[in-house]
């Protein structure tokens, strides 16, 4: 996701690691089948992105539940993602059609 704000982004990554938004955001994070919520910060020279890895949930279903908490917030933690976070913090119109579902694209093991 695209990063319009990164001093949003630090104050909303301090409230949900251990500030007062952290116990909404497990409860977020359990609620669709989160264990573990990784971000990363990639900076580009389009813009600075934050890549969102969700373990515990089949990656290939991360959108379909993203896009249902967006369509159908079950807290005012999740309103908030939907009316500040995604829209302010990230830039992104909720008015527009979603992106196409994440493909993977490769697996390479060892």
């Amino acid at each position: 996701m695209p990063i319009t704000d990164m001093g949003g982004l630090k104050q909303f990554t301090d409230e949900i690691s251990s500030g007062s938004r952290a116990e909404a955001h497990r409860e977020f994070l359990r609620r669709v089948g989160v264990s573990a919520e990784r971000a990363y910060v990639q900076p580009t020279p389009m813009g600075d992105l934050m890549v969102l890895v969700w373990e515990g949930v089949d990656q290939a279903e991360m959108n379909e539940r993203f896009g249902d908490m967006v369509q159908n917030p079950q807290s005012d933690h999740e309103r908030y993602l939907k009316d500040v976070v995604i829209p302010k913090i990230h830039g992104v119109d909720l008015s527009q059609p979603p992106p196409p579902p994440t493909q993977q694209f490769t697996t390479v093991t060892t």
